[in-house]
């Protein structure tokens, strides 16, 4: 992939609050991005198990930065599946819905995250959360959604970053699993999946250990003929953790995670949850949502 230079007030931040995730979708002329935030006097990344919820921001042109509209899912009384922790959000249209999948906790352990969906008529309104989660593996998260020969395909990871895929007639109706531990001996998280015109498949994730790219923790990409059997790229390297502003300023991020792509019109944009300027990889520090222009080669 070949990266554009940065504009450096584009994207998302908020201040006093982690920023991290993000999904993007356009409607009449506007991007909406979701993504998942919590104070930052929680720290990061932990503070996410117990005060992540999901928020919407909104920009007409992603040179600008996007404005924080409003929080769109966060704590609910009851023992729901998403009471406590409301986190990895992803964002579709099917049919005349909008369907916003997201992981959650009712108590902040890692075993009980699991994942679920929230749907609504419009994109500013309000918000129906399912009341029960989608039944899967224990531990499931990272969901990435695709629309697929008129099901739907659901990428998922356990708490062990094995990579699994579950497919449905709707996302209400039951999710039956149709491949587990997709990248066996490996370590693969934050699945970005889409198809190509000719109906191929494309994965952009994490390469956790490194093993495809020999960066840990870099973007990786893949290919599949079904969505279900994956090979590395040619050129199997995403993205890393250098990049460089148009002013010709460079920044070496801590963390760069949570890949997602837009293709509007004849631009390409990749979105990633963005750290920097802290003590170490995972402590201190400011996150953001980071927008790039790409091409993909």
């Amino acid at each position: 992939m070949e990266f554009y230079p940065l504009k450096k007030n584009a994207g998302f931040r908020m201040e006093g609050y982690y920023v991290w995730c993000g999904s993007v979708i356009k409607e009449n002329g506007v991007y909406y991005l979701f993504a998942a935030r919590w104070p930052e006097e929680t720290c990061f990344p932990k503070g996410y198990m117990t005060h992540s919820e999901i928020v919407m921001a909104r920009t007409e042109d992603l040179d600008e930065p996007f404005t924080f509209q409003k929080v769109v899912i966060s704590r609910r009384e009851g023992n729901y599946w998403d009471s406590l922790m409301q986190h990895n959000p992803c964002i579709t249209k099917i049919g005349d819905k909008y369907v916003l999948f997201y992981i959650g906790s009712p108590d902040g352990k890692y075993e009980t995250r699991t994942i679920g969906y929230a749907t609504a008529d419009s994109l500013e309104g309000e918000w129906e959360r399912s009341d029960q989660p989608i039944l899967l593996p224990p531990n499931a998260n990272n969901p990435m959604v695709v629309e697929a020969d008129g099901k739907l395909r659901l990428y998922f990871r356990n708490g062990n970053l094995q990579v699994f895929v579950a497919e449905a007639e709707g996302y209400d109706k039951p999710f039956k699993l149709l491949a587990s531990d997709l990248f066996p001996g490996t370590e693969i998280e934050d699945m970005f999946v889409y198809r190509e015109k000719d109906g191929s498949w494309v994965m952009i994730a994490e390469d956790a250990e490194g093993a495809f790219t020999g960066l840990r923790k870099g973007g990786v990409r893949f290919l599949s003929k079904d969505g279900l059997s994956w090979s590395p790229a040619g050129d199997a390297a995403a993205y890393g953790f250098d990049v460089c502003y148009e002013d010709g300023e460079k920044l070496h991020l801590d963390r760069r995670e949570r890949p997602f792509v837009l293709f509007d019109g004849d631009e390409t944009w990749l979105f990633t949850g963005a750290k920097a300027y802290g003590d170490t990889v995972l402590t201190g520090g400011k996150t953001w949502n980071m927008v790039s222009r790409i091409k993909i080669i």
